[in-house]
């Protein structure tokens, strides 16, 4: 079973979705998954985590449709 798990880019720039193994601390891109981002806050206060714009990691994602394609 896997989800997504919002947490930085590999840059530490920008948040992206990264997937996992449900029990794993560590995305299938390899990025270490420390701490879930729940929000993030502009000086202003605003959140500017939408979950509808923010992108998916696409090493995640390859690695996922891979592990899908493996099981068909």
């Amino acid at each position: 079973m896997y989800e997504t798990y919002p947490a930085f880019n590999e840059h530490g720039i920008a948040v992206v979705w990264h997937m996992k193994a449900k029990q794993s601390t560590e995305a299938l891109c390899g990025h270490v998954l420390i701490e879930r981002i729940e929000r993030i806050e502009r000086n202003n206060g605003t959140n500017t985590m939408q979950a509808e714009t923010v992108p998916h990691c696409r090493p995640c994602m390859t690695s996922f449709a891979q592990l899908v394609n493996q099981d068909s």
